[in-house]
């Protein structure tokens, strides 16, 4: 059991209020007419429930302490304040909490011999120095030991792991996920780099700055880049939010930054400080000079830049669906057949993909032929590729075809069937690929490995030598404990996936999984679901085992047409 108290009426509160409501303070009347009240919009990531932490007392034993400085621990308050009672004097001034945070699941296991405490847990996770979460490998222990000393009557901890050790329900209260962005190699779409960001503690916005002026996580470095010109950073090391205004002041260096740099960074800026609640639009000077940015007024509001929107895809984008004898469009009152072969039935598709602007489409056929050909009237297929055991085809940012091939790995093919094999290095020993799904702005890939008889999601990055030709899928990682069996993946936003797994023994299910915080919630399935199809703002399609195409509309699924896969651009 926790040793804190957590006073609710005093605590469920919105970042940033410092007063309760009336609501809360008044006495709930009993009597008279029912009126209706004003709609209150409150958003949940916005809420936090304060957590008070309760100081060292007489008597406590030293499993005691360590179980009283972990619960207090949680408390950001005053730098940790309450948490560092708990410790001497050169274990406080040794003690450096933001160095990282180990995340463990459930409740952690404190046992002691004599004055020395050990803590076990199951590890699930871990925050980095710059924000980032970390999953933790399946079957992960977490263990920290803590030497107590006796100071007066009381028992002290003067050793202890360096970092925070907290619970996931200790995270889910204490932080919140932020996405710090940058741009994919062409410039033309940002991508988020997620970071957890205390509630309590220093400003969001001047930490989200920070983070952006330090640049992007070493693992996701490698496949982004920048607007921001070497050397640039805060002239003032804070960033005010004022009346809706979040005020950025640069050093006076990015003064000499051309139209197209100033752009950028504005773009990366805005979206960034865009995400917190209380900020409408972003002020950016340059050593108290305002920046002048050309198309822009100033302040820029958060919604200025929507040609760099990480979720964008192209006006009417919409759901496919390959049948025995044609590939259909999905549409509101009517599902009509593509123009060209494609719709015609001339090759049925076991597995196919279409392109992010929806003007071409690739597939699979029972013999092992990879067809492209254009939507378009009259538009014919022509066959890439044959006979081969191909697999799991999608198209990526530059139009080429990625397929798996059993023999030789990921392979990519451009439009007139010119092969290239795409390096994915860092998966397990002894595992083969089943499916490459890159993400929509070109940087990051869904990778399904198997090793032995267990399938597993990985996301690795992109790396190219330029625009337009990626080299090798580089530092795959697990991005979740949970499942143990992946079958397919689809990207259902910039930072977020739906994949067919199954959690133990259980039943195959569609799961939804936020990459920034490594969480992973069940959202069921069709009986025997085979293939999903996501797409930001788009409801996720499954094709299942009885032919059948179903819809996830309202947390439910529905039978939406027949087919053997959907697809949506990508």
């Amino acid at each position: 059991m926790r040793n804190f108290m957590i006073f609710l009426a005093a605590t469920m509160l919105l970042t940033g209020c410092g007063s309760l409501p009336a609501s809360l303070t008044a006495q709930v009347p009993t009597t008279g007419p029912i009126q209706q009240g004003a709609q209150v919009n409150l958003d949940r990531k916005d809420q936090f429930i304060r957590v008070i932490a309760r100081s060292p007392r007489d008597g406590m034993t030293p499993t005691q302490i360590v179980q009283g400085f972990l619960d207090a621990s949680a408390s950001f308050d005053g730098d940790h304040a309450v948490a560092r009672e708990y410790l001497t004097g050169s274990a406080n001034s040794r003690w450096l909490p933001g160095l990282q945070v180990s995340v463990y699941d459930g409740a952690a296991v404190v046992t002691s011999s004599g004055s020395s405490v050990t803590l076990t847990a199951s590890q699930t996770g871990r925050i980095d120095e710059i924000g980032r979460y970390v999953v933790a490998s399946p079957g992960q222990d977490l263990r920290g030991s803590f030497q107590l000393v006796r100071d007066g009557t009381q028992w002290r901890i003067d050793q202890l792991p360096q970092g925070l050790l907290l619970s996931a329900s200790d995270v889910d209260r204490a932080y919140r996920s932020f996405a710090v962005y940058f741009f994919n190699p062409s410039f033309s779409a940002l991508v988020p780099d997620a970071r957890m960001i205390p509630v309590l503690g220093p400003g969001q916005g001047t930490t989200l700055v920070r983070y952006l002026l330090d640049g992007p996580s070493d693992w996701l470095a490698p496949a982004v880049r920048t607007g921001f010109p070497d050397g640039v950073g805060l002239n003032i090391e804070s960033v005010p939010i004022d009346g809706g205004v979040a005020r950025v002041d640069l050093k006076s260096s990015v003064l000499l930054a051309d139209d197209g740099t100033r752009e950028a960074l504005s773009q990366q800026l805005v979206w960034t400080l865009g995400q917190l609640s209380d900020v409408t639009s972003v002020e950016i000077t340059a050593g108290g000079q305002q920046l002048v940015v050309p198309g822009v007024s100033s302040p820029q509001p958060v919604d200025a830049w929507p040609k760099v929107n990480p979720d964008a895809l192209p006006d009417n984008s919409s759901g496919y669906v390959a049948r025995s004898r044609s590939v259909v469009r999905l549409g509101t009152t009517t599902d009509r057949a593509v123009p060209g072969d494609a719709g015609s039935g001339a090759v049925s598709f076991l597995r196919f993909a279409i392109d992010r602007l929806s003007t071409a489409v690739a597939g699979i056929d029972a013999d092992g032929t990879l067809w492209r050909g254009a939507i378009a009237e009259d538009a014919p297929l022509l066959a890439l590729t044959r006979g081969e055991a191909l697999a799991a085809p999608v198209f990526d940012a530059d139009g080429n075809i990625w397929v798996v091939n059993a023999l030789t790995g990921l392979t990519r093919v451009d439009r007139i069937g010119r092969r290239a094999e795409v390096d994915v290095a860092g998966l397990p020993a002894e595992s083969s690929l089943l499916a490459a799904v890159p993400s929509r702005d070109g940087t990051r890939c869904a990778l399904i490995v198997q090793q032995g008889v267990r399938t597993a999601l990985y996301v690795g990055v992109i790396v190219r030598s330029n625009v337009g030709a990626p080299m090798a899928i580089a530092d795959p990682i697990r991005v979740e404990t949970r499942l143990t069996e992946a079958i397919s993946v689809g990207w259902a936003g910039a930072n977020s996936l739906l994949v067919i797994g199954s959690d133990g023994a259980e039943s195959l299910q569609v799961f939804d999984l936020n990459l920034a915080r490594g969480s992973i919630i069940g959202i069921g399935a069709p009986e025997a679901p085979v293939m999903v199809a996501a797409a930001p703002g788009l409801p996720a399609l499954v094709g299942a085992a009885d032919g059948w195409i179903y819809e996830y509309v309202g947390s439910n699924w529905r039978k939406r047409t027949s087919g053997t896969s959907p697809a949506y651009p990508n």
